[in-house]
């Protein structure tokens, strides 16, 4: 660290102005969807009831991200903008995570590549614009990258309750992190291997992240957690039966999300930045222990997990940016003698990036026509997408200042009515709660709420109302708002 000067650290200055100015424009364009709705509405009970802190536990969830959103709530008015804020904000401390990695164990120009790659692929903008822990369970993991590292270069108490620290706000965050304190610890013994007698210091940081995660235990539902674990997960009894199973399907999965979230050529680069890398002396050691952080969390979730998307997958995205930089890297360097000048190194690097600048454009200003693969559509169509909810809220907030509003809504939870509750909160005169799916008929506490002089609206999805047509001649509808995929969310009104 001793080489590293003030100047290293200008890029850095004007990389986070870049990150910034392409983040945060269009921040709604995306409408809230399902898990969102819920973990904002959460958030939003937990800073209004002091006793809910751990209402996450209820489904099973670690709350660290609502506890966070909460008191952001206490600056940005709007749900959706100060959840999503929050996100950026920690992908920009992901952001400045790999900048120092870079720095202090590869080089300079790796610093630099890692830092503009993470700003340009499709796979972190996405989720830096999503209200989800995910993102900040990614930026845990690549801190928890580093001061493992740190504390395998320096052996001290200090760094190890750092890195104790960091161990146990992941793990706060999401389950997965237990693979941060199994590699913190694989990582200390493979950098030390000729000094183990110091193996307490790694074993002190894990079990800092125990006592820390223990915490949730003040929850009255910290059981759920477990309970909640198997519904993602195979138990490891079943997986022996068939370890190909879903180990196999997933890895396709996983080429597929690396095609449409990074793009093929980055790809190339980066295997090539392992290939080469490993021939150089200075970065072998260092970027083996990287790939390790890489590839063992991304191949366990493969074989154990029931359900795989892009999002679950997102906290091996760091240390595979160091790989993907490492490539860019070397390309430079073992390209330099065959060309006179930079510029056709430059034009090759550009267009391994034309995709993905135009696909962040079309994410974030025209996300309606946006088709994802089959994994994950949620976001942006089906059911869980959510569509015209904030125009619906809009109109009943209206509506609400001059009658009593009661709305029933599709589901008891997510999208919908949590999506509709975010932008309603506090209000007096507006009463939002879910009635069920696929109804055929106008539920009975909706027709006696209407017949005690309330008005009551119905909020579905149109390929979820199964009304009959004598049903139909109760309501009226009052607004109809486009979705991809032909479907339509239904404001109706109670005649």
């Amino acid at each position: 660290m001793s080489h590293l000067k003030i100047k290293h650290f200008f890029p850095l200055i004007v990389l986070l102005v870049l990150y910034f100015v392409i983040r945060l424009q269009h921040l709604q364009a995306i409408p809230v969807f399902g898990d969102e709705a819920i973990y904002l509405r959460w958030s939003q009970l937990i800073k209004n009831v002091e006793t809910l802190r751990f209402v996450p536990l209820s489904d099973g969830k670690e709350p660290l991200f609502m506890w966070l959103t909460a008191f952001t709530y206490k600056f940005i008015s709007d749900p959706l903008i100060a959840g999503r804020f929050l996100s950026v904000i920690f992908g920009s401390f992901t952001l400045i995570t790999l900048y120092l990695f870079g720095l202090f164990f590869i080089n300079y120009q790796v610093s630099i590549i890692s830092s503009l790659v993470y700003i340009l692929i499709p796979f972190t903008f996405f989720f830096d614009r999503l209200a989800l822990p995910d993102n900040l369970l990614s930026f845990l993991g690549m801190l928890s990258l580093f001061f493992a590292f740190l504390l395998a270069k320096y052996p001290r108490l200090d760094l190890s309750l750092i890195l104790g620290v960091v161990l146990g706000l992941s793990w706060l965050t999401k389950s997965p992190a237990i693979y941060f304190v199994v590699l913190a610890v694989l990582t200390f013994v493979l950098f030390q291997k000729n000094n183990y007698q110091k193996i307490y210091f790694p074993l002190i940081s894990a079990v800092m992240a125990f006592v820390i995660y223990n915490i949730l235990r003040l929850g009255p539902q910290f059981s759920q957690i477990a309970l909640r674990n198997r519904d993602y997960i195979w138990p490891l009894t079943e997986v022996l039966k068939h370890p190909f199973d879903p180990l196999m399907p997933h890895i396709k999965d996983i080429f597929a999300i690396y095609g449409e979230f990074i793009s093929l050529p980055l790809i190339i680069l980066g295997i090539l930045g392992i290939f080469f890398s490993f021939k150089n002396k200075l970065f072998r050691h260092p970027l083996l222990l990287v790939v390790l952080w890489w590839i063992l969390p991304i191949l366990a979730n493969a074989g154990i997990a029931k359900v795989f998307t892009a999002r679950y997958i997102l906290f091996t995205v760091p240390p595979l940016i160091i790989l993907l930089a490492t490539g860019i890297y070397y390309f430079f360097e073992y390209t330099r003698e065959y060309f006179k000048n930079r510029l056709p190194q430059i034009l090759i690097l550009a267009i391994c990036f034309v995709f993905n600048i135009y696909s962040l454009y079309r994410i974030s200003v025209k996300p309606f026509f946006v088709t994802l693969s089959s994994t994950e559509n949620g976001y942006l169509s089906g059911w869980t997408s959510g569509w015209g909810i904030k125009d619906a809220s809009t109109y009943l907030i209206q509506r609400s200042k001059i009658a009593n509003v009661i709305v029933g809504t599709e589901g008891y939870f997510g999208t919908l009515p949590d999506g509709l509750q975010i932008y309603t909160d506090g209000l007096k005169n507006l009463t939002i709660f879910g009635v069920g799916l696929d109804l055929t008929d106008v539920p009975e506490k909706l027709i006696d709420a209407r017949q005690h002089g309330d008005e009551v609206y119905m909020l579905f999805n149109q390929s979820r109302l199964k009304l009959t047509p004598s049903e139909l001649n109760k309501v009226s509808l009052v607004s109809r708002f486009s979705k991809p995929g032909n479907d339509n969310l239904l404001l109706y009104r109670l005649n």
